[in-house]
C-alpha cells in the first residue's frame, strides 16, 4: 500500500535532474532516483495524462490533501479509511 499525489500533465515538471524510469509492463512506467534508486512516480496508460508521484518521496507532502481513496478493494484490512472521502475501485475514477 503506498499513497500516491496524482498531477495532471501539464501542471507539474522536474525541477532537477530527470529521474530513470523503468517500464514495468507494457502499458506501465515507472521512475526512480539514479542515485538510490528510491521510487519517484508511476504512470499507467489507463490513468494517461496524469502522473502520479510517491508522497513518500516528497519533502512536503503534507501540502497536498487527499481527495479520493482509489483501489479501495486492495487497502489492507487493518487499514481505517472512514474518513469521509469517496472510495473508488481501480483506475476506473479516472
Amino acid at each position: 500500500m503506498t499513497t500516491y499525489i496524482g498531477v495532471k500533465d501539464g501542471q507539474w515538471r522536474w525541477t532537477g535532474a530527470e529521474p530513470g524510469l523503468y517500464r514495468s509492463s507494457p502499458k506501465v512506467e515507472r521512475t526512480f532516483c539514479r542515485t538510490c534508486g528510491s521510487p519517484v512516480s508511476f504512470r499507467s496508460q489507463a490513468m494517461s495524462g496524469t502522473m502520479h508521484f510517491y508522497a513518500a518521496a516528497m519533502a512536503d507532502p503534507e501540502v497536498f490533501a487527499p481527495s479520493v481513496h482509489v483501489a479501495h478493494e486492495e487497502k489492507l484490512c487493518w487499514f481505517n479509511s472512514d474518513d469521509g472521502l469517496p472510495k473508488r475501485n481501480g483506475p476506473e475514477y479516472l
